[in-house]
């Protein structure tokens, strides 16, 4: 063979696994590798994604926290769930709104992630709760929330829609969902929902009156409503409200700086930046 074909086949070779490389660990954010895979890379750039993804608090408050708050309206003390929060992008924006007088529990999957949440929104640390616990079987019982939202992560999930019924589930009947569609689809195929798919999966779920927003380049933001009426919950402590993920028969109460089940006994941690530790009682 001449060397230079040889050479050439090299170069060609390390270019595709570059490009490989490059679309399963970057423009995919590692989904075709599995979950593992997906929060290792969160974890390992926790501390830069809010650098990344260089967010203007303003568009936040503009296109997340008003039309949250215009919906909801008169209701001003929500208890609302953020799923897949990061670094805690929609309850910063919330946080940040003059008329929130509510609270706000944060889940994600990355321990990291939540760690820089954390340091994100320590101002507000007596109405943030920030819990490690996966998105596929939310520590709540049903009904629990006026407000679920869940930003930029469902094509993220193994199962996106068994996560997005479990939104629902956990989301009151009229209360307010909200959930983003990724436009720009041709990097990640089979993770992805055209306009009609999202809104069978919605109905599926129980949602009614869905709708679509224009809101990134890649991404629409889609609203909704939980079939049915009740109460607003409200503004209430998370014993309130969080149930244990082992045995899923009572809910957990804190003790000593733990959260304690009263009827199977585990009990999870409160790391040192305050995030409730429940991921390793799902193990």
């Amino acid at each position: 063979m001449n060397p230079w074909v040889g050479l050439f086949l090299v170069a060609l070779t390390g270019g595709a696994i570059a490009v490989l490389g490059w679309w399963l660990l970057i423009a995919t954010e590692g989904v075709y590798l599995g979950r593992r895979v997906v929060v290792l890379l969160y974890d390992l750039y926790a501390r830069r994604y809010d650098k990344i993804k260089d967010y203007y608090r303003e568009y936040e408050q503009r296109y997340l926290a008003q039309p949250i708050m215009e919906k909801i309206a008169p209701h001003q003390s929500p208890l609302v769930l953020d799923v897949a929060t990061g670094t805690g992008r929609l309850p910063l924006a919330l946080m940040r709104h003059e008329r929130f007088q509510g609270r706000v529990v944060a889940v994600d999957l990355s321990r990291q992630m939540l760690s820089q949440g954390v340091k994100n929104l320590y101002v507000f640390d007596d109405r943030v709760t920030f819990i490690w616990s996966p998105a596929e079987d939310l520590p709540f019982p049903d009904d629990s929330f006026d407000v679920v939202t869940c930003l930029e992560a469902l094509e993220f999930m193994v199962n996106s829609q068994a996560v997005l019924c479990e939104l629902v589930r956990v989301l009151r009947p009229g209360g307010l969902l909200l959930i983003t569609q990724r436009i720009n689809t041709k990097l990640m195929p089979g993770k992805t929902w055209t306009g009609g798919q999202t809104l069978a999966a919605l109905e599926k779920c129980g949602i009614t009156d869905a709708n679509a927003q224009i809101w990134q380049v890649d991404y629409r933001k889609v609203w909704g409503r939980k079939a049915g009426d009740a109460p607003a919950v409200g503004s209430r402590p998370l014993a309130e409200t969080l149930r244990c993920p082992a045995c899923q028969e009572s809910l957990m109460v804190e003790q000593d700086g733990r959260w304690h089940c009263p009827h199977c006994a585990k009990e999870a941690a409160v790391g040192d930046d305050g995030v409730i530790e429940l991921f390793p009682l799902y193990r």
